[in-house]
């Protein structure tokens, strides 16, 4: 309820902000354009409401060795219904704040940021934020497939609460956040004894070699530094290139990371309609209960993907930013074209075994295995802000013990809308 109440408060924020911005500008003239949904702004100030729905369908046919058998599922969901506002107040502060419903759960928020702009090439903002990751710096409503995978799940860390330091120049750029919980998080509470939120450092590094109108070339390195403090041990449980969860764990280390250091890399190639990217990390744990329990384990995971735009499309590349931005297309429907076609294939990779392999007393079961997943998907833009979606996954879980390996056969559509 608390979450639904801050929600609320945060809308009516946002359009006692757009009646203010109004009044400012009285005297100013104020332009108006349609950026998926009105924009006003003059040479200081701007604002827009934004939002976005995604609707889902997933299809899971499972299939695992012993006791407890076979089983599907089949749901339609809300992946997504999300609503916010952005802006900035002057040349030097800019906001952003966008809230709302995933996978049908309570309501949370996504974007919270405040940015300072000292100049051109540095921002530092405070919020809700992501601070590393190629795929994972590119939004939901930009990726290539349905989600991100294994190497989202674990591989880097989402919304954190963080202040976060960045400069950009043409072709690169540099990251470091400092970091904690998602905002979404409650405080952590030790009963009048002393307690710790979980800590974090992020520093990112990209470099775009290659920006021509046809072909870029990125490449990335990050490094990630965390620290439980009082909360849950760190996790490594991945999904089968889905949000979608029916209570089911494929694979996981279960809670046994007190602290953990990735060094991660991140590349891609675009050329035309073509491209290919990829992502990989090392997780180097510090293990809960330390020597008597086991020897410090490391996890693995990746992924790499090509994609093709038969519609002569090309991926959106910021290279100050080191991300992937909306695709422009180039024949949409409101102009009398067919839209943009994508086609895109992708594989997933997670080695948890080294989590099992370490311990002094190894039980009969774990589903710290290893994971693979194949996925293809097709992408269809009627225009640039809306998107249908179809991806089809064959993943395999290959776990120690009766009843743990699972085959995953996957099917998933999505309507998507953003503004």
């Amino acid at each position: 309820m608390s979450n639904k109440i801050s929600l609320a408060a945060g809308s009516a924020l946002g359009v006692a902000l757009a009646m203010g911005l109004g009044v400012a500008a009285q005297a100013q003239d104020m332009s108006y354009k349609w950026s998926g949904a009105p924009q006003f702004s003059n040479d200081d100030v701007a604002f827009k409401f934004r939002g976005r729905i995604l609707v889902d369908y997933v299809n899971q046919d499972v299939s695992r060795d012993g006791p407890g058998g076979d089983f599907k599922t089949s749901n339609w969901r809300g992946r997504q219904v999300f609503l916010g506002v952005e802006g900035k107040l002057n040349n030097y502060f800019a906001y952003k704040a966008e809230g709302g419903w995933v996978n049908g759960g309570a309501a949370s928020w996504d974007d919270v940021v405040i940015e300072y702009k000292p100049n051109e090439q540095v921002s530092l903002l405070f919020g809700n934020i992501k601070a590393a990751g190629l795929e994972n710096l590119t939004s939901t409503r930009f990726i290539t497939f349905m989600d991100r995978g294994p190497y989202g799940d674990f591989g880097v860390d989402s919304y954190l609460v963080s202040a976060v330091a960045k400069y950009q120049g043409f072709n690169y750029s540099a990251t470091f956040a400092v970091q904690g919980n998602s905002i979404n998080s409650a405080d952590v509470a030790n009963a009048g004894a002393d307690s710790k939120e979980r800590f974090g450092l992020t520093a990112r590094a990209h470099w775009a070699p290659v920006n021509t109108d046809t072909s870029k070339v990125h490449l990335g390195l990050s490094y990630r530094y965390r620290n439980r403090g009082d909360e849950s041990a760190f996790a490594y449980t991945g999904r089968t290139t889905t949000a979608y969860t029916n209570g089911t764990t494929f694979y996981t280390t279960g809670g046994i990371g007190n602290r953990d250091k990735t060094l991660a890399a991140e590349a891609m190639l675009i050329h035309g309609p073509l491209s290919v990217q990829g992502e990989y990390s090392n997780i180097d744990i510090t293990r809960v209960g330390g020597a008597a329990i086991g020897k410090d384990p490391k996890v693995k995971v990746g992924y790499a993907f090509v994609s093709f735009w038969p519609t002569g499309e090309m991926r959106n590349y910021d290279p100050a930013a080191g991300e992937v931005k909306r695709p422009k297309i180039l024949n949409p429907v409101t102009a009398g074209g067919m839209g943009g076609v994508e086609l895109a294939l992708r594989y997933d990779y997670a080695d948890l075994g080294d989590a099992y392999d370490t311990l002094n007393v190894k039980p009969a079961t774990s589903q710290a295995g290893k994971y693979t997943g194949w996925t293809l998907g097709l992408n269809y833009y009627p225009v640039s802000y809306v998107r249908f979606q179809a991806n089809y996954t064959d993943g395999k879980s290959d776990n120690i013990g009766l009843n743990q390996d699972y085959d995953i056969k996957q099917f998933q559509l999505r309507a998507q809308l953003d503004f």
